[in-house]
């Protein structure tokens, strides 16, 4: 007696599933592997982002420091004098 096809393909379809369950799964793996390596290179560039930024508000003091020092000296006027005009 001739088995009936849809048992047949029951068994494929059911083998079919599976592994593209196992697929899946595979992938999901492999992809949150690289969102946690992705997060870990985020997080290292967002500190030398900081630690830039700090660097250029250093140099940025020292040459406003600078200028000031400069425009001092260009007007001529004693410490104190520019001390009271900062004061007003």
């Amino acid at each position: 007696m001739p088995r009936p096809k849809e048992s047949k393909n029951k068994t494929k379809t059911i083998e079919n599933v599976e592994e593209k369950i196992a697929a899946a799964e595979a992938e999901i793996e492999k992809l949150s592997a690289e969102l946690k390596a992705k997060r870990i290179e985020l997080r290292k560039l967002k500190i030398a982002r900081k630690q830039a930024d700090k660097a250029a508000a250093a140099i940025k003091a020292e040459q406003d420091k600078a200028r000031l020092l400069v425009a001092i000296e260009k007007s001529g006027k004693s410490p104190e004098e520019i001390i009271e005009l900062l004061n007003q």
